[in-house]
């Protein structure tokens, strides 16, 4: 595994007691939840997705996962998820994402694969020239440009 980055955009979430499986630590598939919802916040935030549904017309389809679990967490508990685009290309871009302890502990690291899809056409969609410079001014920062 490679040395996680603390990315940028951070959003802190409190683990719920329902949170955790059987075994008394957050269960593996919650930290997809958690994901899932400061991806949502992090498109908001950099105003490149519309989230009113009745006049959508494009917007980000996930199509790959991949997270590397580092250490257990238990409630009660809060997470800082951070966010960036460490890749692109002219219809997709990843999402990466390192979750970390109060205690300074990265305890997942990963990323998603997302095209930007037309919903009218059903077909992947070109990103917009002000997604590219968002994405190219964060791509260069993470890798070192």
């Amino acid at each position: 595994m490679a040395k996680p980055i603390r990315f940028d955009h951070t959003y802190t979430i409190s683990i719920a007691w329902g949170d955790m499986d059987a075994f008394g630590h957050v269960n593996n598939v919650v930290y997809v939840k958690y994901f899932e919802t400061a991806r949502a916040n992090f498109f908001s935030d950099l105003s490149i997705w519309n989230t009113d549904l009745k006049t959508l017309k494009a917007g980000p389809v996930l199509t790959h996962l991949d997270l590397d679990y580092r250490k257990q967490v238990s409630f009660p508990a809060d997470l800082d998820i951070t966010l960036g685009i460490t890749s692109f290309s002219s219809r997709s871009f990843d999402v990466s994402t390192s979750m970390w302890s109060k205690d300074g502990q990265c305890v997942l690291s990963g990323y998603a694969q997302i095209v930007w899809f037309d919903f009218e056409n059903g077909r992947p969609a070109s990103i917009t020239d002000s997604m590219k410079e968002i994405f190219k001014s964060m791509v260069d920062r993470y890798n070192g440009n």
